[in-house]
């Protein structure tokens, strides 16, 4: 059974192009959603392995909904895949439930390989 993702980002062009790396990996995309309240709605109706929230997006950031998804979903891994990795404090996105940060200047073989050895130790 294919592992589920849920991409949270306002950038379509970035979703689709995370849709493509995940699904030729093996992932199901389960959803997308553009803003953090869209996807904490599609997160608990969707019920993904894994969420990949960007942290700068309209109506409700990637830590504001982390800190949501951390009280409803506890053991669900949270990745922060942001441009502003260096702008937030490492202990402020622990503390909202982010399990890793991702910069997005990274490769994204580095997004997956995070994704896979997060659903891996959380199904452990």
């Amino acid at each position: 059974m294919p592992k589920c993702i849920l991409l949270v980002d306002d950038s379509a062009i970035v979703r689709t192009g995370l849709r493509r790396a995940f699904e030729f990996s093996g992932w199901e995309v389960c959803g997308e959603a553009a803003n953090g309240r869209e996807g904490i709605e599609k997160a608990e109706r969707l019920k993904p392995h894994l969420i990949v929230l960007d942290l700068a997006m309209p109506e409700m950031n990637g830590i504001s909904a982390a800190r949501v998804l951390k009280r409803t979903m506890p053991k669900v891994p949270l990745i922060l895949f942001t441009t502003y990795g260096e702008m937030i404090a490492v202990e402020d996105a622990r503390e909202a439930g982010i399990s890793e940060i991702v910069p997005k200047s990274e490769p994204i073989k580095v997004l997956l390989q995070v994704a896979e050895r997060l659903v891996s130790s959380a199904a452990a």
